[in-house]
């Protein structure tokens, strides 16, 4: 009986671990990042956060950024998007946020759509999307947030994607940032100090 548990674990074990996003979960420590890829250990940026080289991967993203804390571990991960040229109504940037937004739907459900332009902005024309955008006076993203109804999986409290981009050159980014329920402890900790 025990033999059969063991070949369970050991055989279901490896499908748990990679489960998570891009084969990450909370609460992993550097080691166990470095472990989970192959190998490359993460790429220290500044305090807890740390550039990382999953082996589960997609190929709309090219960066992947780890915040890990010394006692919670791994509590927040992001995943940011190569360069995407666009022009002045930033329809390519809404392009890839479209099919992001769709690809993820199809793991955590129906998001929540945030799309908001400053009432006193200069930018309310289409044609100045991504001034606006760079001005931080449109907001561009949505939002998975786990509830009592609707508890997310891999211990998320949320995800979200949101868009960002500059005007020379004209690009932009898609984010996808994953929180993990060990965010808030980690808040906590840090605020502890005020």
């Amino acid at each position: 009986m025990k033999k059969i548990i063991l070949i369970l674990l050991f055989t279901f074990l490896p499908i748990a671990i990679f489960a998570a996003p891009f084969g990450l979960s909370m609460g992993m420590s550097l080691d166990d990042i470095t472990e989970a890829c192959e190998g490359a250990e993460p790429r220290y940026i500044e305090n807890d956060c740390y550039y990382v080289f999953p082996v589960k991967k997609h190929p709309l993203f090219k960066h992947y950024i780890a915040f890990v804390d010394n006692e919670k571990g791994l509590y927040c991960l992001k995943a940011i998007s190569d360069d995407i040229q666009t022009n002045d109504y930033g329809t390519e940037i809404q392009n890839a946020f479209a099919e992001i937004k769709e690809r993820v739907s199809k793991t955590y459900g129906r998001p929540r759509m945030i799309d908001e332009i400053a009432s006193d902005s200069l930018w309310k024309d289409a044609k100045y999307w991504v001034d606006a955008l760079v001005d931080g006076a449109r907001t561009y993203a949505c939002i998975w947030e786990s509830s009592a109804k609707n508890k997310l999986k891999d211990d998320l409290i949320d995800v979200s994607i949101y868009a960002s981009a500059q005007r020379v050159p004209q690009i932009g980014w898609i984010i996808l940032e994953y929180d993990f329920n060990n965010m808030q402890s980690v808040n906590d900790a840090q605020d502890d100090v005020f």
